[in-house]
């Protein structure tokens, strides 16, 4: 059982906020009661019961918590159960991965009932629970992508094709012949983001690549990636990579 792995509850006041700060391990945190506003990667968000997420490990992240505060289930997963989520592509980047799910409020709910209990067979029953929200997690977000529409998917290849290109909104919207308020809402429903975080994500990524991959100035790597400059450029990939460019190549040599 220790594919699961600091399993706690965390309270959390009313009214209550987190400046922004890091941790050095990754972690899953199951929404189980109140509400709460998170900034992460860049990326904000309002969370609510049922919302499982999934903060990488140094992401800088801030909280601000609603009227009656939150309670919130979290844990860590080791290198061997990470290995596993990630080869059957269970997103973990920031996003979060299901939200408003009945079922794991009461999956979270069942945990903080067992660690209530407090005997010797707690850590097995909590953890197992924790494995059961992670099932759960998978066959949730294949059902999501399988419901995804065709239109919606369209767009998606597109922004992979070519991340740097000065995409506006209505040409994706003229390319999926859909109004761009009805393709921005959808797109958020579905991948639990903006398409501008979804973009800078991939331009980031590429920036990283280019980073660890070639001796090319930043400056260069910038505008060939879709930043109007190295300012720009610096503060994208700090928000995703919690560190500047050029440090984040050299821990890469």
């Amino acid at each position: 059982m220790d594919s699961i792995v600091d399993l706690h509850v965390s309270r959390y006041q009313p009214n209550g906020q987190m400046a922004e700060h890091r941790h050095d391990e990754a972690w899953f945190c199951l929404v189980v009661d109140g509400a709460y506003e998170e900034t992460v990667l860049g990326m904000r968000n309002e969370h609510a019961p049922g919302d499982l997420l999934y903060c990488p490990a140094h992401a800088a992240h801030a909280q601000r918590f609603g009227k009656v505060g939150a309670r919130k289930v979290i844990f860590a997963v080791d290198e061997a159960l990470a290995a596993i989520l990630s080869e059957h592509r269970t997103r973990m980047d920031g996003r979060p991965l299901l939200r408003r799910s009945r079922r794991l409020q009461a999956m979270g709910r069942a945990i903080v009932d067992a660690l209530a209990v407090g005997d010797a067979f707690v850590p097995m029953s909590a953890q197992a629970l924790a494995l059961d929200i992670l099932a759960e997690t998978g066959r949730g977000l294949a059902e999501l992508a399988h419901a995804e529409p065709g239109w919606l998917r369209r767009v998606r290849a597109s922004l992979h094709e070519d991340p740097a290109a000065g995409i506006t909104l209505e040409t994706l919207a003229e390319l999926a012949d859909r109004h761009p308020v009805h393709l921005a809402r959808s797109f958020r429903s579905f991948h639990h983001c903006t398409v501008g975080d979804y973009v800078r994500r991939l331009r980031v990524e590429r920036a990283a690549h280019l980073l660890r991959t070639t001796r090319r100035p930043l400056l260069e790597i910038a505008l060939d990636c879709g930043f109007a400059g190295a300012t720009q450029f610096s503060r994208s990939f700090r928000a995703v990579y919690a560190t500047t460019p050029s440090a984040w190549r050299e821990t890469m040599r």
